[in-house]
Formats: C-alpha cells, sequence, structure tokens
C-alpha cells in the first residue's frame, strides 16, 4: 500500500503499483501506428469494479468501506488513469491526444426507471453510496484531472424507452449543477434488433435525441 491525499485533506491507503496499465499501453501504440483516436471505455461502472475496491482492506469479504474513504479511492483511481494517458501521450505522441473522448459512468441508470427509483441499485456503487453522488463525483474529478479538450461523457443503453430516457435527463441536471463538475456528451449505446427501436416516432432514436437536445443542451 501506499498514502493517497484526497480532495478531502486527509490521507488513504491505495494500492502500490495499480491500476495495471499494460493492456492500455499497448492499445495506445497501436493507435498511433494506425493513426487513429480513441474513446476511452470506461471510468465508472458496476460491471467491471472488482468487489475488493468497495471493502475496507481491499478484501472482497470485508465491509464496505464509508463513502469518504470511497471518493478518495475514486479520485486516486481516475487521476491514475488520466496521470498514465497524459505522461504517454507527452512522451511516445507529441503531446498530442490518442484518447479524445472519455466515458466516464456507463449504464448507471435502471431499466426500469421511474420518478422514484432510477438508479441501478444493484451495483456496489450504489450499496456504498445509496444515491447518484459517485456519479457527480466521477465527473468532477474526471473534470479535474482530464486535459479540458478531451471530452467527457455519459453512456447508457436503450435510452429510447421514455422512462430511462427521462431519468437520464435528471442525472445530466444534476451533474451540471455541480460547480466543478463537466459532461459533454450522451452515448447512446445501441443494443438493436429487427424490429426494435422504431426508425421513427415515438420511442425512436430520432424522438429521443431530439427530446434530450431540446431538454439538457438547448443553447450550449
Amino acid at each position: 500500500m501506499e498514502d493517497f491525499i484526497a480532495e478531502d485533506g486527509n490521507t488513504y491507503e491505495v494500492p502500490m503499483g495499480m491500476p495495471n496499465m499494460g493492456n492500455a499501453k499497448q492499445i495506445l501504440y497501436t493507435a498511433m501506428e494506425m493513426g487513429v483516436n480513441i474513446r476511452g471505455h470506461v471510468l465508472v461502472w458496476h460491471s467491471q469494479t472488482p468487489a475488493w475496491f468497495f471493502k475496507q482492506g481491499y478484501d472482497a469479504k470485508n465491509d464496505y468501506v464509508d463513502k469518504a474513504t470511497m471518493n478518495a479511492r475514486l479520485e486516486w483511481y481516475i487521476k491514475s488513469v488520466m496521470s498514465f494517458i497524459d505522461e504517454f501521450e507527452k512522451k511516445y505522441n507529441d503531446g498530442k491526444h490518442i484518447i479524445t473522448i472519455w466515458d466516464v459512468v456507463n449504464e448507471a441508470v435502471s431499466d426500469g426507471a421511474g420518478s422514484q427509483k432510477w438508479l441501478r441499485t444493484d451495483s456496489n456503487w450504489y450499496k456504498v453510496y445509496g444515491n447518484e453522488e459517485f456519479i457527480i463525483n466521477a465527473f468532477r474529478f474526471a473534470n479535474k484531472y482530464a486535459p479540458k479538450d478531451v471530452l467527457l461523457v455519459y453512456n447508457d443503453y436503450n435510452c429510447y424507452t421514455s422512462g430511462k430516457c427521462n431519468a437520464i435527463c435528471n442525472l445530466i441536471d444534476e451533474i451540471r449543477a455541480a460547480p466543478d463538475a463537466r459532461i459533454d456528451a450522451i452515448g447512446m449505446q445501441s443494443h438493436v434488433g429487427i424490429d426494435y427501436p422504431a426508425v421513427k416516432g415515438p420511442g425512436s432514436y430520432e424522438a429521443t435525441a431530439t427530446f434530450t437536445i431540446k431538454t439538457e443542451f438547448a443553447g450550449n
């Protein structure tokens, strides 16, 4: 373990030598060779963050940590990833961005989103926080440590369903209300079939995109 001083001024233990960026380094080299940019996916996701990251002593068998500790771990992780990318780009790519977009948070809204229960409650993130605070903090820390010309995105699927669309809009309102957070776009991930979603009309991509743009990003 090593010490990390979080934004609250307190010192927290974090795993030394992590995160392991070996695979990321190879992907960045490949992108450079091909002359393409990358969309980074993803900093906060219930499906990929290991259980031990949320537990006392980094042991999956232990109890959950408190919010302050989780905030520190979240900040440390995002700072570590952004610092690695920044150093790689400066060393090997003349400082030019290889990763130009980051999905900051992925799939945090419930499929059955309504006015009262609209976040995914089965994630370890929710079990620590009990609300959307971790999402707002993720965008705060991403804004703090990512380059200002790298876009920050909330990504989700089934955005064409009315309940989920409304919930995502509510979430974006909260992110944008945080003075030190930044969100630049919504990623409308596609799980599609021959007959869904509709091309036009209610529940279509067109209707959802139009509603979202008018509601959230008009004039920006």
